[in-house]
């Protein structure tokens, strides 16, 4: 919708603000789901113009959620969806170096490795322990990504 400048039910504001209430939800998957909607609408807002304060307000929620949510499966997907929502685009890189994502990143991906390793075995299935090893090696993919942005600017 964001794409083909369809009016949209909802502001940027409003969105934010239903995701900020489900994300108190006691349901994981509730959960999982609130940062998969914005990592989607996210993804579509970075190839549009002029939505850098837009993409912070996202990149903002979703890195809080990836660093603070005590399930590795739901943080594990907030950072998917910071990906994806920074993957490509003029307005995500505007707003991913605004928003100071690299270094936020970087410090966060030990921190990330370490509960994996921790909180992983006996409490998330095999098929979670695959998914959230390949969120680790994503994050540091996607981190080596981030810094050959700021080496070339465009």
């Amino acid at each position: 919708m964001a794409s083909k400048n369809i009016s949209q039910c909802m502001t940027p504001e409003q969105l934010l603000a239903l995701c900020e209430a489900s994300i108190h939800s006691s349901n994981a998957s509730v959960r999982v789901n609130v940062v998969s909607i914005l990592g989607i609408s996210g993804s579509v807002l970075a190839k549009v113009q002029d939505t850098a304060e837009t993409l912070k307000m996202i990149g903002k929620f979703l890195l809080e959620v990836a660093m603070k949510e005590s399930s590795l499966v739901v943080a594990g997907e907030a950072l998917d969806a910071l990906f994806d929502v920074f993957a490509d685009g003029k307005e995500a890189e505007k707003a991913a170096v605004q928003m100071k994502l690299l270094p936020a990143l970087k410090e966060f991906q030990p921190v990330f490795k370490m509960r994996i390793r921790k909180e992983g075995k006996g409490q998330y299935s095999t098929d979670q322990l695959c998914v959230l090893d390949n969120v680790k090696m994503n994050l540091r993919r996607f981190i080596a990504y981030q810094e050959t942005l700021g080496k070339n600017p465009t």
